[in-house]
This record gives structure tokens, C-alpha cells and sequence, in this order.
């Protein structure tokens, strides 16, 4: 793992919103006091390039089973590296578990923003807004 992966990369960060899909739930078949599961899941991928990365952070919601509302949504960064790219061989290391492990400099700049907007269009249904914590689920090991 590079403990110091943001000592690779320019300190200018390009972020923009890459993807967002809402599908609201209508189910007739609901029975009340039935117990709703909330399942979020986060995804990070990572695109190496000449001169830098891509990093895309996909944070996915949905209840199980079915109901309310299914909702996906992008954030990316484009990052320059900087005079030390030659350092490491970049081809050769998983940069996705890179950046979730040590990419905190970005991951939660996407991930602030992710959490912000689902916080907004879920609120836009009528309900209280679903706020979840702006940091990236990991795996339990």
C-alpha cells in the first residue's frame, strides 16, 4: 500500500457529477410493519492514464425488499500527477484498493458530494431526507 499516495498527484483536483439515476418505488403489494433493510453500497474505480487518474466514486441505495426508491450516484476527479509519477509503476498495483485505502484527499471530497445530493433528492419525495455519513462503506473482514 503507498501510504503517501496524495504526494503523487498535482494538488489541483477537476470534480464534476458523472452519473445520477432515481427510481421511485410504487408497491401495492406492501405490508404494513414488514421490516424495510436499507442497503448502501459504495463502488471507487480508478482509470489509469498518461498523465494522471480518473477516479469515480458510485455510492448505490436501495431497500430490500423493493420499496421507496432505488438511487445511484457518480462523482468523479481527474487527478495530474505530479513530478514523481516515475517513482512507482502504476500499471502493476490495484489502484482502486489504492485509493480506498489511502485516497481520503479525494475520496471524500466525491463522497461529501455524493452524500449531499442523495440527501437532496431524496428529500424532493415528500419524506425526511435520507442522510448517510460521507465516508465510503468498506468490507467487513
Amino acid at each position: 500500500m503507498i501510504s503517501n499516495l496524495e504526494e503523487f498527484f498535482q494538488p489541483k483536483q477537476g470534480i464534476f457529477l458523472d452519473t445520477i439515476s432515481y427510481k421511485r418505488i410504487e408497491n401495492d403489494d406492501v405490508v404494513k410493519g414488514v421490516e424495510l433493510s436499507l442497503l448502501c453500497q459504495d463502488n471507487i474505480r480508478v482509470l489509469l492514464e498518461d498523465d494522471g487518474v480518473k477516479v469515480t466514486l458510485t455510492r448505490s441505495v436501495k431497500f430490500e425488499p423493493p420499496e421507496l426508491f432505488e438511487l445511484v450516484v457518480s462523482y468523479r476527479s481527474l487527478l495530474s500527477f505530479n513530478e514523481k509519477k516515475d517513482e512507482i509503476d502504476w500499471s502493476s498495483i490495484n489502484l482502486a484498493e489504492e485509493f480506498r485505502e489511502n485516497g481520503a484527499f479525494v475520496t471524500t471530497q466525491l463522497m461529501s458530494r455524493i452524500a449531499l445530493l442523495i440527501g437532496e433528492i431524496t428529500s424532493s419525495y415528500g419524506q425526511e431526507p435520507l442522510i448517510l455519513p460521507p465516508r465510503m462503506v468498506k468490507e467487513r473482514k
